[in-house]
């Protein structure tokens, strides 16, 4: 595609349907999950302990996901492929050394959990037993994201894919012998199958990314790739804080494990919904680069958020919401209509997401990271306040994915402003040249 012919939406579309595709199998393995958890002799403490022995690990996880981007900017030859590895190692060794003192030294492990995150005395224990296993999702996310970086280099996405659907499927199966056999029990059943999981999906992208290493001769500094990684660490742990602090908000509350549960439960449902348009960013990237494509992805934009909504309210408020959790799921009964209500509640996410996304993309379009960075860092002050000053006014299956909606709508209307100033500043340049 030339810089002066405009976008077609058929080239839209077959840009955006397989990612977001691949974005709804990834979240559809959370939902295979909550699945495995509602089945387990203790749903109820089962999910809740899954959910926050996951959400902390996630912070660890995070920095190591990143390693993807750093691959794609820097990967073109063997060297700055070990380089690049290096830099993964270090880092990793750095989380593992943390995660491992939060699971194994107790003090800090009741610390960090019932300190911070306040979970209770009888929830302490099952929390723990399940970060023991999720506190490796850094390792195996480290790992996959490094040789999936690889793959995206040479655009061999397919493997990708490819490397999801068999995650899915052993999943599946992991699923099916720990809720029929009883192979392991209570929150073990999320923590193995998730980490399982994604240790399948990085053996796949190591089988096919081992081969496409670049043969160039182009070398890369360290000292260039760490000036280029460190922003990204920081901004990825601005963004993955935000639901632990939730987490940590609805174990104060009366029922903590039902609100706990539900919130895990609509959420990994909501998001195989939801997450196709955190790839708005890409696609304004690609095709945002012309005031006349820029109104063609505004436009796709819009309608896909309004259909993304519609469809969350129209399943949440119909007799098909009450089947999929219930039947299908088999969530808790106790924690089935707080879970339909949150649901309902995470159902305004596309609107806000959208609109956030298309702004980053923007930004991202005018090389103004730093304004992407200020707004993460805004989102995460906005959640946190949320939790502490008015969450408690709310029933916690609203007040958390509320809590969410506030720190993304925060970070949208920085990312608005952003692009005015950056609007703004272009004009004047352009009357300076003149």
């Amino acid at each position: 595609m030339t810089d002066n012919r405009r976008a077609s939406l058929r080239e839209l579309l077959a840009f955006f349907v397989p990612l977001a595709v691949t974005w709804m199998l990834m979240m559809f393995t959370h939902t295979i999950i909550s699945g495995g958890l509602s089945r387990t002799i203790d749903p109820t403490v089962s999910t809740a302990a899954y959910a926050v022995a996951l959400s902390l690990a996630a912070i660890a996880e995070a920095p190591l996901v990143m390693i993807r981007q750093v691959t794609l900017a820097f990967v073109q030859s063997r060297q700055s492929f070990k380089a690049v590895g290096t830099i993964l190692t270090v880092t990793l060794g750095f989380f593992m050394l943390t995660v491992l003192a939060i699971g194994y030294v107790l003090p800090l492990g009741r610390f960090v959990f019932q300190d911070l995150l306040g979970v209770s005395d009888t929830l302490f224990p099952a929390t723990l037993k399940a970060f023991r296993v999720t506190m490796f999702l850094p390792l195996t996310s480290g790992f996959r994201c490094l040789y999936q970086g690889v793959i995206m280099v040479k655009r061999r996405t397919t493997y990708i894919s490819t490397g999801m659907f068999i995650r899915v499927a052993f999943m599946i199966f992991l699923i099916f012998g720990f809720t029929r056999f009883r192979w392991v029990t209570g929150p073990f059943v999320g923590a193995i199958t998730l980490v399982g999981g994604i240790a399948v999906e990085g053996i796949m992208a190591w089988f096919f990314g081992r081969k496409l290493i670049p043969e160039g001769e182009a070398t890369v500094i360290p000292g260039a790739v760490w000036k280029f990684y460190l922003p990204l660490i920081a901004s990825s742990l601005m963004v993955s804080m935000g639901k632990p602090f939730i987490n940590a908000g609805l174990a104060r509350m009366p029922d903590a494990a039902v609100a706990l549960a539900a919130f895990s439960v609509a959420s990994s449902f909501a998001w195989v919904i939801i997450s196709p348009s955190q790839t708005i960013h890409q696609l304004t990237m690609v095709f945002g680069r012309s005031a006349e494509d820029r109104q063609l992805v505004r436009r796709f934009s819009t309608i896909f958020a309004l259909a993304s909504s519609a469809v969350l309210l129209l399943i949440s408020f119909s007799p098909l919401g009450r089947y999929i959790l219930s039947d299908l799921i088999q969530v808790a009964p106790e924690t089935l209509q707080s879970t339909l209500v949150s649901v309902r509640t995470l159902a305004f996410f596309p609107l806000i997401i959208c609109w956030q996304e298309y702004n980053t993309g923007i930004l991202l379009l005018a090389q103004s990271a730093r304004l992407v960075g200020v707004g993460k860092a805004v989102n995460l002050f906005a959640t946190i306040s949320f939790v502490l000053l008015l969450a408690p006014t709310f029933p916690g299956p609203v007040a958390a994915p509320l809590a969410q909606l506030v720190g993304f709508g925060s970070e949208g209307l920085v990312l608005q402003a952003g692009r005015f100033l950056v609007g703004r500043g272009a004009l004047r340049q352009q009357q300076n040249v003149a």
